[in-house]
């Protein structure tokens, strides 16, 4: 299947979608998980603040109700309002019921609203909460408990609490319980009331103001009584009731928000904000890691399709401009490869083709009768299939360098002798041409390679210069350790064709035949025998002076023992 057949990626296997979506999560968790641990610990600052203050505010409360208890009045209570005031850190003050001032730390006497007061200063009506806050509080007590009867007789009793607490402090003749007059009144008190609601009197009033009736029902009508009945007879005893209030900044929790609605609003917002920040960049993030990887995809797929000239933008500096650059290269080096292969194949059916026209040309005609195949032809055509099978051989041994087969058997050579066998190969041939063969090779030195490939290459250096010097010129041949040279003295190689001669069906000059200038591939293979031993092949030619070829060959690894 075809890139342009392929469908594009699912929605929800997109790369973007999961790395968006891992992100965003990471980022709610943040976020709320961050709001939370705030508002939580500014809630516990907050709620720490609070009981703070209501604790000074109980002692405050505690210590007047004390005054109130052991006093018929607020006269006297200045000291002991300033001692509070500056205990706590903030101004007091002691109103009556209606606001006008009584007692002040600040020196304020102007009224107050009532509504603004913190507590209510009555030793006949203590708040408990307060005043459990800076005392043990005593266990909570039933409205109303079943008492048993004096006798035997199976009757029932109920033991009925007066709806508010008097403080314990009160000195008054019900402190006294053997004052039988006092409790005498009390009860009096409490059957008057009783009578005014059509309830039976009661049985007795205890020490601890609880009120003993004989029936189940209306029990709160029986509180409210002993209620009314305590405070007439203790009014007189304790001051009377007062407004406190208290007032400037104390220790105050430096909070930015807490769980009210105005600051759960303001955490949604802010919350809400850096979220949406946080999945911007998050999707900017995402797109910049998909964008260049769609980019190479499809680049890519066009390749695929046959799209040599497919290329993707480069010009980031990070892993992904890494990638692209490669891709490029690799785009590059494909179109040299295809273009090389596209003339590779045009040259080789172009150097078939001749001989192979030849061969059928003069076989066509020996049958046909136009020409005898005597020794002439048959040398012709033995001259042709010669050439056939050299370009055959050539062509094998450049495909197995670029495969990566071309297998060397390396050995000690004795330079001294290869250079001699080269000149042996190659005399008769350069005294046809009118040229001389020189060799040099220092005696006893050696070189470690495969003696055919390195022959191979020697030959057909050799040969190229012989097609390329004029009649009365010298070609030497230099073996030393680690390099085979050639020499001539030549017509030379233009600047301008240096870089090519390596290439393959490339000749210096495009003009000469088959006879004179070779098939283009013997620097090809020279090349490849060189880097095949580890080496590599130099040139250097100047027109009209001649040419110098060096072939480096890398010493044989010493085998590990």
């Amino acid at each position: 299947m075809t890139g342009a057949e392929r469908a594009g990626v699912p929605w929800h296997r997109s790369f973007f979608l999961r790395f968006f979506a891992i992100a965003a999560l990471v980022a709610v968790i943040a976020v709320v998980a961050a709001a939370y641990v705030t508002v939580h610990a500014t809630t516990v600052a907050v709620r720490d603040e609070q009981r703070g203050s209501l604790n000074l505010e109980a002692r405050t409360y505690s210590r007047l109700i004390d005054y109130a208890a052991t006093h018929r009045s607020w006269d006297g209570a200045d000291r002991l309002v300033e001692r509070l005031a500056q205990d706590a850190g903030r101004s007091v003050a002691i109103t009556d019921l209606a606001g006008r001032t009584l007692v002040t730390s600040d020196g304020d006497v102007s009224s107050r609203a009532p509504s603004q007061a913190r507590a209510t200063l009555d030793a006949l009506d203590v708040d408990i909460v307060l005043r459990s806050t800076v005392e043990a509080a005593a266990p909570p007590k039933d409205a109303t408990t079943t008492v048993p009867c004096a006798d035997a007789s199976g009757c029932r009793q109920y033991a009925v609490a007066p709806l508010s607490v008097v403080d314990a402090r009160v000195d008054g003749p019900l402190g006294r319980p053997d004052d039988v007059e006092a409790w005498t009144s009390l009860k009096d008190t409490v059957d008057r009331c009783l009578r005014r609601g059509g309830l039976s009197p009661t049985l007795a009033v205890q020490e601890d103001f609880d009120v003993i009736v004989t029936y189940p029902e209306r029990h709160q009508t029986v509180a409210e009584c002993a209620e009314t009945a305590r405070r007439e007879v203790l009014a007189p005893f304790v001051a009377p009731p007062a407004l406190l209030f208290v007032s400037g900044q104390g220790a105050t929790a430096d909070v930015f928000w807490d769980f009210s609605r105005a600051s759960q609003a303001r955490i949604s917002l802010l919350a809400g904000a850096v979220l949406l920040v946080i999945l911007i960049v998050c999707a900017v993030l995402a797109r910049s890691v998909v964008l260049p990887m769609r980019r190479l995809a499809t680049a890519a797929q066009r390749a695929g399709d046959g799209d040599l000239s497919a290329r993707v933008p480069d010009r980031r500096g990070d892993e992904f401009g890494e990638v692209a650059y490669a891709f490029n290269q690799m785009a590059d080096r494909r179109q040299e490869l295809e273009e090389a292969r596209r003339r590779l194949v045009s040259d080789v059916s172009h150097e078939l083709r001749t001989p192979l026209t030849n061969v059928r040309g003069w076989l066509e005609a020996a049958q046909d009768g136009l020409v005898e195949p005597d020794e002439r032809l048959i040398s012709s055509l033995h001259e042709e299939t010669l050439h056939l099978q050299r370009l055959v051989d050539d062509l094998h041994d450049l495909a197995l360098g670029d495969a990566g087969e071309l297998r060397l058997e390396r050995e000690v050579i004795d330079l001294t002798h290869f250079v001699a066998q080269v000149a042996d190969a190659f005399g008769a041939a350069a005294h046809t041409a009118g040229l001389t063969l020189e060799v040099d090779a220092a005696p006893g030195a050696t070189m470690s390679a495969d003696p055919v490939r390195l022959r191979q290459a020697a030959g057909n250096l050799v040969a190229n210069a012989l097609r390329h010097t004029p009649p009365g010129g010298v070609i030497r041949v230099i073996g030393a350790p680690d390099r085979i040279v050639v020499t001539d003295t030549g017509e030379g190689i233009p600047a301008a064709d240096l870089p090519h001669v390596f290439d393959r069906f490339t000749r210096a000059d495009p003009s000469r035949t088959r006879a004179t200038g070779g098939s283009g591939l013997g620097l090809a293979i020279v090349r490849q025998i060189a880097e095949a031993h580890g080496g590599s092949v130099e040139i250097a030619s100047e027109p009209g002076t001649g040419t110098r070829v060096t072939v480096r060959v890398a010493p044989m690894p010493t085998a590990m023992t």
